[in-house]
């Protein structure tokens, strides 16, 4: 899959290294090949600060709270499309904004920051493509496979 994943640190509240990095990258490829994607792609992941992240969600939700990640599909991709590209063509899929203080907050023994930042990478590339938790049946079926993606990645 030619898949590319373009990262920018934004926030300077927490250290993110190369591993991270990597990490985010993979995540995104193995998340598009659980999801059966394969024609190439991009992804826009932005690593934004508590108060950036505040100011999104208030601005695209009405939500005057910080919280970990959004999610802004491109409307580029429907499910079950299958994308007409040209040869060195990749379809834009969206952006996603990750707190990194929040992934580091929300991490705990045995679940790294690095392992939240993966988690929340996998939870918005399924978003970006098409997939919500609106309701228990959604969410069950959401958070089943965010979790057969992030074992994937200890078969990496």
């Amino acid at each position: 899959m030619n898949t590319r994943t373009y990262i920018d640190n934004a926030q300077d509240e927490r250290p993110v290294g190369p591993k991270t990095l990597a990490g985010i990258r993979r995540t995104v490829v193995n998340t598009l090949e659980y999801m059966g994607i394969d024609f190439p792609c991009e992804v826009s992941v932005k690593l934004v600060s508590r108060e950036e992240i505040k100011q999104l969600n208030n601005d695209f939700r009405g939500i005057d709270d910080p919280t970990d990640v959004l999610s802004f599909p491109s409307g580029e991709y429907e499910p079950g499309d299958e994308p007409e590209l040209g040869r060195n063509e990749r379809l834009f899929l969206g952006d996603m904004a990750i707190c990194v203080d929040i992934a580091y907050k929300q991490a705990y023994p045995g679940h790294t920051p690095r392992m939240e930042i993966e988690l929340l990478t996998a939870h918005s590339v399924l978003h970006l493509l098409g997939l919500d938790h609106r309701n228990k049946k959604e969410e069950k079926d959401m958070f089943s496979k965010q979790e057969a993606i992030l074992k994937m990645r200890k078969a990496d």
